[in-house]
């Protein structure tokens, strides 16, 4: 009995890994046949759209091509890129902002194919999602610094860097399941450059010398109470 319980497990086990989604993530990757390849930069600094770090645009040396000139540089030191999949546009952009990335990667690793892009160990696997299912993905980005380990946790920190490509307009197709199907990539979901900029915001000193006048208006009537 006990073995049949323990086949049962492994089977079941067994099952739960194969039904798994997988999704190859790489950046830079090279055009084969009918597939256009795919290729998006991280760009760190410039000012082409404050606050979010979303851009409107590839440069001519990304793929797909664009027409984009950033003033900022690529890549950056101790920017952290995660990776976020659902089965929706705004299931994908409320994951972002609540919750965890399923895979992260540091830019400018000696493996990566050169300043602004990721994914050295490209491969991960969607654990809440079955193979063969379409998802929306989204990028988001930030500087590590300071110990966050997503976007969320870093809209948190006064003066991190964050940015953001926004969800996919297309879709992809997980991988995995039994017998295995190839992971689906980035290609054609429709991600593009996108900026790690902006800060978290500061009180102004107009609103700091408020709370200093409300704090001794309190304190006065504490003094005259007593």
């Amino acid at each position: 009995m006990k073995k049949l319980v323990t086949s049962l497990s492994l089977l079941a086990g067994a099952s739960i890994a194969y039904s798994q989604g997988t999704i190859n993530w790489t950046d830079s990757i090279t055009p084969a046949g009918s597939d256009p390849g795919f290729g998006i930069t991280i760009w760190s600094g410039g000012t082409e759209t404050p606050g979010t770090g979303i851009a409107p645009n590839n440069t001519s040396a990304d793929l797909p091509a664009g027409n984009a000139t950033y003033t900022g540089t690529p890549g950056g030191a101790n920017i952290e890129v995660g990776l976020y999949v659902d089965t929706s546009a705004a299931a994908v952009a409320a994951d972002v902002l609540n919750g965890t990335p399923v895979a992260t990667d540091l830019l400018n690793t000696t493996s990566d194919a050169g300043p602004g892009y990721w994914a050295s160990n490209p491969l991960d696997a969607i654990t809440t999602i079955a193979a063969g299912t379409p998802v929306f993905v989204e990028l988001a980005a930030w500087n590590i610094s300071g110990g966050a380990t997503s976007y969320k946790q870093a809209l948190t920190e006064i003066g991190v860097a964050t940015g953001l490509s926004g969800a996919s307009t297309g879709t992809t197709v997980l991988g995995g399941g039994s017998p295995p199907a190839t992971p689906g990539t980035l290609d054609g979901t429709g991600l593009q450059d996108f900026i790690v900029g902006g800060t978290t915001v500061t009180p102004e000193p107009s609103t700091i010398a408020l709370g200093v006048i409300g704090a001794s208006t309190f304190l006065m009537r504490l003094r005259r109470k007593q």
